[in-house]
């Protein structure tokens, strides 16, 4: 790293070493507006001594340069700042070329006025003979010239073309086309803002253009991608940062290009496909862990004394990866994306039994699993010993993770070397010839570094307050209750979301959860004595004996549990529908007994602390039925099948 003050007068620095400073061709397009436009302006007549702007991180990989190339950096971070005052500088040239003579012809006599011109020139573009039909690394042909932008924006969104349009209206290089929509673009709008908000005189432009000159940052180098990343993950500057599937495209494509003969547009439009199955940023950067901790077994894949992939090191370990072998690196990310999306969108498959498990599996929550999943699924079924392994997998890996989920065990942070050792065991018994088996997998699992609680400490997670402890595994557990139980007649989808992407069912609590416990409950559940109420209410709660579904959850609020029982509601054609208790629900009609008797939530009489109790060890002792690893688990707990 090396870190250096720099003005903008000397970072396009008209004299000796002039450097380019070129976003890679696909980096995220330009994205400031007129709140930065103007802040910009208010910035520097603020400051008379150079406002401060930040830090410009660049990388320049290569050591040494010939004679005949010119000095690029690709910008990592700084696009929007620097791109944003080339854009002024374009608007203060073409006032003072175009602009200044009609209102004073003898200016262009003036020293200062030909020197202004000539600086601001020499800082937007450099141009050399062109010796040969040959076009340099960075440079583009205008007229009999090459050129090379001081400053050269992403070619996202056609940025790059805006940018070149605005140099030829200003005369600077040949006259090109106007781009198609270029008005509404904001490069262009930057360039027009600026020009519509600057000085019309001299004075005046000569001083913004001192003040510019006066811009201060820090210039920071770095020889590789994966350092300017870390740098800039920790710096808050004004500029956009990038994600580190940012940095990781612009290396692949620029490699792609460079040593493998690819077309830039070709392998751009390849990214983009691969992405189309990686639909968020989040999803991105966790499928780039998951591939390398995945098959990092492999010795074209394994990067020398980087035993896991996270945040901090995937940029070093893609960098590694493209220099070895760019396109195969590439070829293989394509193929396992496709395999992905099958495990994180599974809703977008044909209706199975497997897809049915990976819908379960992503609403448990289980996303360490797909490390495991993603080599799993690219195996070639001959190494199964099993047609339906697949499903029993993913079935086990839908016991194990809601057990972790509940019992919060084993650690998260243990969870990717938990995986990168069942493939290590897997790969094992494949290379010694062996065959992959369920009892195998499981055996490996539950008895090696992933061994999870067991089934009393599962249970007893189960039968504390879980709503309280984890929202997300009650709401599932509830649904699968009723899932498991429901009849044709009554079959509510209880995943539906609204049009704000919320759950249309919600967690109903039986006995409110509010402070204030309303007069009512406190007879029924407290005998009248409000402090035994509460200390129910503190204890019991939350628990998913007093735990529902509801579409309705705010029409039910406090209301007595016979109203909560009875509630109907009109809907669009006027009609009464039942929205309680009463609705048909399968989870409304479990039933549990209080002194000898069944009742059910439905038609129970009262609601109390027994009922709660009673409730809750059903419910328990059904998710143990379902959840447990194998029969001998759930004898272990007293449960009769």
């Amino acid at each position: 790293m090396k870190p250096e003050e720099a003005t903008i007068a000397s970072l396009l620095s008209i004299e000796g070493n002039q450097w380019h400073y070129h976003v890679p061709k696909y980096q995220r397009e330009y994205t400031w507006g007129k709140n930065n436009w103007s802040k910009l302006i208010e910035d520097i007549y603020d400051s008379d001594l150079g406002h401060y702007m930040g830090s410009v991180i660049c990388v320049h990989e290569k050591e040494e340069l010939t004679p005949s190339e010119e000095l690029i950096y690709d910008v990592v971070d700084g696009q929007q700042r620097l791109t944003t005052i080339s854009l002024m500088l374009m608007a203060i040239y073409y006032k003072l070329k175009f602009d200044l003579p009609e209102q004073q012809p003898e200016i262009v006599d003036d020293d200062d006025y030909t020197d202004s011109l000539n600086s601001i020139r020499k800082k937007l573009l450099k141009k050399i003979k062109a010796l040969s039909s040959k076009i340099p690394t960075g440079g583009f042909k205008s007229d009999s010239s090459i050129c090379f932008l001081r400053v050269q924006p992403s070619s996202q969104f056609s940025n790059l073309d805006d940018y070149k349009f605005i140099l030829s209206e200003v005369e600077l290089i040949d006259e090109l086309p106007k781009p198609r929509n270029c008005g509404n673009r904001s490069i262009y709008k930057a360039y027009q803002y600026f020009y519509d908000h600057i000085s019309d005189e001299w004075s005046g432009l000569k001083d913004l253009l001192d003040r510019i000159n006066r811009l201060a940052f820090i210039l920071i180098s770095e020889t590789s991608h994966s350092k300017a990343f870390m740098l800039f993950e920790t710096l808050n500057n004004r500029g956009v940062p990038l994600s580190g599937i940012d940095i990781i495209k612009n290396k692949m494509l620029a490699v792609l290009e460079k040593n493998h003969g690819k077309h830039i547009d070709d392998s751009y439009n390849q990214w983009q496909k691969l992405l189309s199955n990686l639909p968020s940023h989040e999803e991105q950067d966790r499928f780039l862990r998951q591939f390398y901790n995945a098959f990092k077994f492999k010795d074209e894949i394994k990067v020398e004394k980087v035993p896991k992939a996270t945040g901090s090191t995937l940029i070093k370990i893609y960098e590694s990866l493209i220099s070895s072998d760019a396109e195969g690196i590439f070829k293989e990310l394509q193929g396992k994306a496709k395999i992905y999306n099958q495990l994180i969108e599974p809703e977008k498959y044909p209706v199975s039994k497997l897809t049915e498990s990976l819908i379960d599996l992503a609403r448990i929550g289980a996303k360490p699993s797909y490390t495991f999943l993603l080599y799993f699924f690219s195996l070639d079924e001959k190494n199964f010993n099993e047609s339906d392994l697949k499903l029993k997998v993913v079935d086990l890996f839908c016991r194990y993770y809601l057990r972790r989920n509940v019992t919060d065990f084993p650690n998260t942070r243990d969870l990717d070397a938990i995986n990168i050792d069942l493939i290590e065991q897997c790969e094992k018994r494949i290379e010694n010839n062996g065959m992959l088996d369920y009892s195998f997998i499981e055996d490996a699992l539950l008895t090696g570094k992933g061994k999870p609680e067991t089934i009393e400490t599962f249970k007893e997670s189960l039968g504390d307050n879980i709503f309280y402890h984890n929202e997300g595994m009650a709401r599932y557990l509830l649904a699968k209750l009723d899932e498991t139980s429901h009849t044709r007649e009554y079959k509510p989808d209880l995943w539906a979301r609204n049009e704000k992407g919320l759950f249309v069912w919600t967690v109903e609590h039986i006995f409110p959860q509010g402070k204030n416990i309303p007069k009512d409950w406190v007879e029924m559940i407290g005998f009248g004595d409000k402090e035994k109420a509460e200390s129910i209410q503190e204890k019991m709660v939350h628990s998913l004996g007093n735990l529902t579904l509801s579409g309705y959850n705010s029409k039910l609020s406090n209301y007595s549990f016979s109203k909560k029982q009875s509630r109907s509601d009109a809907n669009i054609f006027g009609n009464k529908i039942k929205i309680g208790y009463q609705n048909g629900m399968a989870i409304n009609n479990i039933e549990f007994k209080i002194k000898g008797r069944k009742f059910t939530i439905a038609n129970a009489p009262e609601w109390k602390k027994e009922s709660i109790q009673s409730r809750n060890e059903v419910m328990v002792d059904m998710i143990l039925k379902l959840f447990a690893f194998n029969k001998r688990e759930i004898s272990q707990v007293g449960i009769i099948e």
